[in-house]
């Protein structure tokens, strides 16, 4: 368990590269796998939770399999932790995990169609969104995948204009954005929003600059 001084944030208890990913589920914070360099770049199935009220982090159950750059997010009170890559060689995931923090349990669910690693997920409309990524041929993904926790099933929905990853997404006024990234031409400005009523993508304002490895938030 870390704990943090007088004036810090309590620190996690093991190394996680950056490729560990993060949510917020009931007021904590998680961290995902990652990889570990110090121990031969190995991808960990470890999740640490952080408590804000006592700046302290603890171990909780690990997922089933170490992952790099999964998508993760949170869906009735549950965390997804969807594709990235695993300890395998040329070992990149359709697999998806998801805990239940009720019982400190991970339980294994329908795998995505395709494999994806550097993908994004949300939830929008009470289901759960993966967002490009790319393959185990190392293929930049334009797919997008929608779950739906009511029947334990994948569906695909319409692809993006532009392959991405390493990109962003967000959920706006009922509507999913993605924003910049990188694909085969470079890093994109661009950015294009999915209407789920309507199965279609449309192009909006570029930004300024383009953008991968970024973060993206909706401020009220």
């Amino acid at each position: 368990m870390g704990g943090g001084g007088a004036d810090g944030v309590g620190s996690v208890s093991a190394r996680r590269g950056g490729a560990q990913r993060q949510a917020v589920l009931n007021g904590k914070l998680y961290a995902v796998g990652g990889f570990n360099r110090d121990d031969g770049g190995v991808r960990l199935s470890s999740m640490e939770r952080y408590d804000p009220a006592t700046n302290a982090w603890e171990e909780v159950a690990p997922m089933g399999s170490g992952r790099q750059s999964p998508a993760v997010a949170v869906l009735n009170g549950k965390l997804y932790v969807v594709g990235g890559w695993g300890n395998g060689f040329n070992d990149c995931l359709s697999s998806v995990e998801r805990y239940d923090p009720s019982t400190n349990a991970w339980e294994e669910v329908q795998p995505m169609a395709s494999t994806r690693d550097d993908a994004v997920a949300a939830l929008l409309d009470c289901k759960l969104y993966a967002v490009g990524g790319y393959n185990d041929h190392g293929a930049p993904l334009s797919s997008v995948e929608r779950y739906d926790p009511a029947l334990d099933a994948w569906e695909a929905v319409t692809p993006m204009m532009e392959e991405r990853f390493v990109h962003a997404v967000a959920v706006l006024d009922g509507k999913l954005y993605a924003v910049g990234g990188r694909n085969e031409d470079g890093y994109p400005s661009s950015v294009e929003r999915y209407d789920p009523a309507l199965d279609a993508w449309e192009a909006v304002a570029p930004m300024a600059r383009a953008r991968g490895d970024l973060a993206v938030v909706v401020l009220s």
